[in-house]
């Protein structure tokens, strides 16, 4: 069955909370909250569980991507490439780790993942490196808002599954309204500044937020991770199930 982004235009913060943590029910090892940031690094602490590691940054550093997060203490922390190729180091005594990935001109798609004993810890997320790394940088999940690790602007992602919309971004202090074809969306603010705000759609619109227009250009027809232009941003769509999948666009930086 499709998994599908549930949303209304009148919804509710605890319908909000809910749908997020029922995305996450449905996915082993979850790593995000139940108000779609990242997952809050006391939770790699507490639990006798191998948890999957937490990406916090990633950007292009001459030949290399430098890719810095969190994981248990002393675990091995693996990011493994689509085509099976992995680079691997130890975190630190007290959960840190950074990995160095060679760069490529072309787009790179990274699955974190924690190693303990023969077995894997699997993230739900996906690095996506447009470019290498010279374009956006984003950590992608089903179901969920996008988490853009390029930079910061009004918007970071608009995400769909073709019946509806997740817009996201991260602000310094209050949320921004968003307008979505004129009408006002409900925003939801979550930890760390990030917030989100979900509509019924996923054809092309008009999307305002803090009063900076967008125009997301809607569901993508492909469905096989190629980053392609759309507008004035990227856009990535990807498998989500047996017959369902899952669009981000990502706006253009300014320079």
């Amino acid at each position: 069955m499709k998994r599908r982004i549930i949303a209304r235009a009148t919804v509710s913060a605890t319908l909000v909370a809910a749908l997020s943590v029922s995305l996450c029910a449905s996915l082993a090892g979850c790593s995000r909250g139940g108000e779609g940031e990242a997952r809050p690094a006391d939770a790699l602490e507490t639990s006798s569980w191998a948890q999957p590691p937490l990406i916090e940054a990633a950007m292009r550093d001459g030949p290399m991507v430098v890719v810095r997060g969190r994981a248990g203490p002393d675990a091995r922390v693996v990011l493994r490439g689509a085509d099976g190729a992995a680079v691997a180091v130890g975190a630190d005594a007290s959960g840190r780790f950074e990995l160095r990935v060679p760069a490529t001109s072309g787009d790179i798609r990274l699955t974190p993942e924690v190693q303990v004993g023969e077995d894997a810890a699997p993230s739900p997320e996906t690095l996506v490196l447009i470019r290498g790394g010279a374009g956006p940088i984003a950590l992608i999940a089903a179901g969920e808002p996008t988490v853009r690790l390029d930079g910061q602007g009004m918007l970071d992602a608009v995400d769909s599954d073709g019946s509806a919309v997740i817009v996201s971004g991260l602000a310094a202090g209050t949320a921004p309204t968003v307008l979505i074809d004129g009408v006002r969306a409900v925003v939801v603010e979550a930890s760390g500044g990030r917030w989100r705000a979900t509509a019924p759609g996923g054809a092309p619109a008009v999307i305002e937020v803090g009063g900076v227009r967008f125009e997301f250009p809607g569901f993508g027809a492909q469905s096989d991770f190629t980053p392609v232009r759309a507008g004035q941003g990227w856009r990535l769509t990807w498998p989500t199930g047996p017959s369902g999948r899952q669009t981000t666009w990502l706006p253009d930086r300014a320079p």
